[in-house]
This record gives C-alpha cells, sequence and structure tokens, in this order.
C-alpha cells in the first residue's frame, strides 16, 4: 500500500515537475514586476502568458 502510494507520488512528480516549477517561476516574475511598478507588472504578465502559450503550443505538436 505505502509502495502504490510513493510510486503515485513519484510518478506525478517525474511527469509534472518541470511544469509546476515552470508556472511558479512565472508566477514569482510577475509578483516582482508588480512590486516594481502597476504598469510594469501587466505588461509583463501579458508577455509571460503569451510566452506561456508558445511554450504550450510548441510542447503540445512534439
Amino acid at each position: 500500500m505505502i509502495v502504490k502510494i510513493m510510486k503515485s507520488i513519484s510518478n506525478f512528480f517525474d511527469n509534472w515537475l518541470a511544469a509546476i516549477l515552470f508556472i511558479i517561476g512565472i508566477a514569482l516574475i510577475d509578483i516582482g514586476a508588480f512590486y516594481f511598478n502597476v504598469i510594469i507588472g501587466f505588461i509583463v504578465s501579458g508577455l509571460l502568458f503569451i510566452a506561456m502559450a508558445i511554450i504550450l503550443n510548441m510542447e503540445r505538436r512534439e
């Protein structure tokens, strides 16, 4: 039972760790931009959403 749970947790992190860290990194960059200035925060948010959409589109094609 414990081995199955540990294996499923390990599989989850193997499959999704890069995506989770990517989203956390984007969120931290965005928060830092908003602390600097609201206008810059919105500009950075838009650029990061565009970059994330392009990256996700490229991953779907593979």
